[in-house]
């Protein structure tokens, strides 16, 4: 391997290189002077930028964080209070609008529909004609205020 081949691997954390790489760079370092010192300055640099972020991290104040995180969950849910019914609904409700207002108007759509269907049929039951015809039973027809009853029984004609 050439110094231009092995540059790009050169840096590299431990398990970013597959096997074969990582047996060509050793290959490589263990011949080539520049490359073992790109790499030890490489890898001072990268000690550097680890140690300052450590110490930036060392210095923020992290105290309020879980203030800050606590404040963004309703309180409800992290005192541990009971959520009735009615506060669930509502938080339903406000999540999602849509759909509640879509199972809101469901029902009178299909009011709309029924009564448009209805009124385009001709009325439905009282212009209902039926008619009953049989070989050996007879059938008896009585118009009741609900609409037409049809009772079926044999016949007596025979007997």
């Amino acid at each position: 391997m050439k110094c231009a081949g092995a540059g790009p691997l050169l840096g590299s954390r431990p398990g970013e290189l597959d096997p074969t790489e990582e047996a060509l760079l050793r290959a490589h370092l263990s011949t080539c002077a520049p490359c073992q010192a790109r790499q030890a300055d490489l890898e001072a640099v990268a000690d550097v930028v680890e140690e300052g972020l450590l110490a930036e991290a060392a210095r923020r104040d992290f105290s309020g964080f879980a203030d800050g995180v606590m404040a963004r969950i309703p309180a409800s849910a992290w005192r541990g209070a009971p959520v009735g019914p009615l506060e669930r609904f509502r938080e339903f409700l406000r999540r999602h609008r849509i759909l509640a207002a879509a199972s809101a108007l469901a029902p009178a759509l299909a009011a709309l529909a029924l009564y448009l269907y209805i009124g385009r049929s001709g009325g439905g039951p009282p212009g209902l004609s039926v008619e009953v015809t049989s070989d050996d039973l007879a059938a008896v027809v009585l118009d009741t205020s609900d609409g037409p009853v049809i009772l079926v029984g044999e016949s007596s004609e025979g007997t």
